[in-house]
């Protein structure tokens, strides 16, 4: 509510004025919410939509997602949570102690990054990689990771710099490498407190458990390719999604198949097989240095000739039998 004056005051005020001892160029910037602007200011010259780097999430976050549900054997649901432009200061500040604050390099791009994961989130990832089914006994302080924990973090750092150059590949072929690991936010220091950094906050939930993880990127890091981060870049219909590729492949080469040497193959009447009595011969109308056609699942795809190897009968492949190539199973002919 605005309040009026009274006579005291305003003959107050205007005694200030005339003696100096009230700056009017002061008190009118204070009105009017007046305040300088820094044209050398980074996180004033940082300003929209960063779709680019939307869509590095959202593919991070998917890969991310499928690597750490196979490596902990437990589904996973992965967010981004916050994506914001801060000094590197406010940052470090935000970061929980104990934490496992791992810097890596992303090549060809100069500089350092920041990769952090909360030490209870941590701790869950070694209950369930050794099958644990509850982390309601997880560690919520600790001075110092165990040997374990610390190959079960450089996992996990690992598998989450691999998925994000796969992620970043729209808008540079990054190469992450990890550096060296930290527990404690004050002894980290990639630049100066007052430089400008991208905080992509990660939400990872596990069944009844919550946990974070962060990644923290110099500004100056990325100002290379800062026209991708802000122009954002279209997926190709056609990708391919190699891990889903390398999978089923795994899968394929596990799977067995059945494989048959066919020795020979003759037509008979009914008539004839009749007469066929205990003794009798058929004969198959092949020699013994004939070339075998070996099945599998059914299919012709190799010939071979029948020997022993190692005491035991054996068939040695001579010839492929290409897709869509004729082949005669009664001669044994292509």
């Amino acid at each position: 509510m605005n309040k009026i004056l009274s006579q005291d005051e305003v003959d107050a005020l205007l005694k200030g004025v005339q003696s100096g001892e009230v700056d009017l160029e002061t008190e009118k910037k204070k009105f009017l919410g007046v305040r300088p602007y820094d044209l050398t200011n980074q996180e004033q010259m940082i300003r929209g939509r960063m779709q680019g780097l939307e869509l590095a999430n959202e593919r991070f976050t998917e890969l991310f997602k499928n690597s750490v549900s196979n490596f902990i054997m437990r589904f996973i649901d992965i967010s981004i949570h916050n994506v914001e432009i801060i000094k590197f200061g406010e940052f470090i500040k935000t970061i929980p102690f104990p934490s496992s604050i791992n810097t890596f390099k992303m090549e060809p791009l100069k500089g350092y990054a920041i990769f952090v994961i909360e030490a209870p989130l941590l701790f869950a990832f070694v209950e369930f990689f050794f099958g644990g089914n509850s982390t309601k006994d997880v560690r919520s302080e600790v001075k110092a990771f165990t040997p374990i924990e610390q190959r079960v973090n450089k996992k996990v750092v690992t598998t989450a710099l691999n998925d994000m150059a796969s992620a970043w590949t729209g808008i540079a072929p990054i190469r992450p490498e990890h550096v060296n690991s930290e527990i404690n936010p004050q002894f980290v220091t990639i630049i100066e407190p007052s430089e400008i950094v991208i905080k992509i906050e990660v939400h990872l939930e596990v069944e009844d458990f919550k946990g974070r993880i962060f990644f923290c990127i110099p500004y100056s890091m990325v100002e290379p390719v800062k026209e991708k981060l802000y122009s954002g870049f279209q997926r190709d219909k056609f990708e391919i999604d190699q891990r889903c590729g390398a999978r089923l492949k795994e899968i394929i080469m596990d799977s067995s198949v059945g494989i048959a040497a066919e020795i020979g193959r003759v037509g008979l009447t009914f008539g004839e097989l009749m007469k066929l009595e205990v003794g009798g011969v058929i004969n198959l109308g092949k020699s013994t240095s004939d070339e075998l056609t070996i099945n599998v699942q059914g299919i012709p795809k190799f010939s071979g000739v029948p020997g022993y190897s190692r005491g035991n009968q054996a068939i040695k492949i001579t010839k492929i039998i290409n897709k869509g190539e004729s082949y005669d199973t009664r001669s044994n002919k292509a």
